[in-house]
């Protein structure tokens, strides 16, 4: 039942671009990716060593700048986009299902899970 269920959500159209689209990305912002990584793990570094850093407001700043760089770009907005739509699908999924098995239980409350 599982892999039916992923086989559905790897066919959507969505599923298709999305894969597209990191192609695209790795391949043509790799220099950007780079970037955007290495300030993430200089920013994770001082974050945990405040102390150390009297610079901490800069590693900010450049943080901020080259991911504002990476996820301006086209591709990666519909990228996001298309992840948060699978998101949804899945949630969506996920609640029918909980709200099946509910009924099938004949309990009158929502399925905590």
């Amino acid at each position: 039942m599982e892999d039916k269920y992923v086989n559905i959500i790897v066919n959507t159209e969505e599923f298709k671009r999305l894969k597209e689209l990191k192609k695209i990305i790795d391949q043509k912002y790799s220099k950007e990716i780079v970037n955007f990584k290495r300030c993430e793990a200089n920013y994770l570094e001082a974050l945990e060593h405040k102390e150390y850093y009297s610079n901490f407001d800069e590693i900010v700043k450049k943080l901020s700048e080259t991911k504002s760089i990476l996820y301006n770009k086209l591709e990666v907005k519909e990228y996001l986009a298309l992840e948060r739509t699978i998101q949804e699908m899945l949630t969506n999924d996920f609640n029918e299902l909980k709200q099946s098995i509910s009924s099938k239980l004949g309990t009158n409350k929502t399925l905590k899970i």
